[in-house]
């Protein structure tokens, strides 16, 4: 997490005061914003820092498979189910599991994931005995979850257990004067000092008038790409 602006210092400034609490926290912004750096870095202050750092992306499970990716499963608790799984609640165990795009969990999972957080138990698919995790919740969306809960896809109490904390992650475009500061971060990243290479003064006083649809994530796509072919190479949104 790079950046100067008033934004970012806020947002720093509340990563410190959550990070040694056990709150549940829930972690807000655009696609390629940050959030999941955020979530690293509450872990990374946290008192579970030495315990495992787990992350369940819901973007990344077919619906059908969530249960099993994130709870578990026990051996023969479907057809397939040759041996036992551990799901990423139990791998979390001790530590953090952050719960990635979670507007996109199912709703009959809601219900589970909430009995999970409020009594630290739950139980693989098949299994019929409880097992407990100390894994810290935290939960991160680019979707407007208080709108999700009203249009009916999304658990109003799940909604309001996560949201002990909220915590808005600034769109690019909304730290604009952070853009230099990154881009010298991403050089370093990419070790462009090493092959002689730099972005030109001029390109990044253009990007910081640019809307950055992408955020952090096109920025350094950019960068990349600048310094691969040159400044007439970009295209942004």
């Amino acid at each position: 997490l790079v950046g100067r602006s008033l934004a970012m210092r806020r947002l720093f400034a509340t990563i410190q005061k959550v990070a040694p609490t056990p709150i549940t926290v829930l972690i807000e912004g655009e696609s390629g914003a940050g959030k999941e750096l955020v979530a690293e870095a509450i872990h990374g202050l946290s008192p579970q820092k030495d315990g495992p750092y787990e992350v369940f992306d819901c973007t990344a499970v077919p619906a059908s498979l969530m249960e099993s990716h994130l709870f578990g499963y026990d051996r023969g608790a479907y057809t397939g189910a040759g041996d036992d799984h551990t799901g990423a609640l139990e791998r979390a165990d001790g530590g953090t599991l952050l719960i990635d795009e979670i507007g996109e969990l199912p709703l009959e999972l809601q219900a589970k994931l909430l009995r999970a957080i409020d009594r630290r138990e739950y139980q693989r698919l098949g299994s019929e005995r409880r097992q407990r995790s100390d894994a810290r919740i935290l939960a991160a969306t680019n979707r407007d979850l208080e709108r999700e809960v009203e249009e009916g896809r999304f658990r109003r109490d799940l909604f309001y257990r996560l949201a002990v904390i909220r915590l808005p992650v600034p769109a690019l475009r909304q730290r604009a004067e952070d853009i230099p500061l990154l881009v010298e971060d991403l050089e370093e990243e990419l070790g462009a000092s090493e092959l002689g290479l730099r972005i030109p003064g001029g390109t990044i006083d253009g990007w910081q008038r640019l809307p950055w649809a992408g955020n952090v994530r096109e920025l350094k796509n950019a960068v990349e790409r600048t310094l691969l072919f040159g400044p007439d190479s970009i295209h942004v949104g």
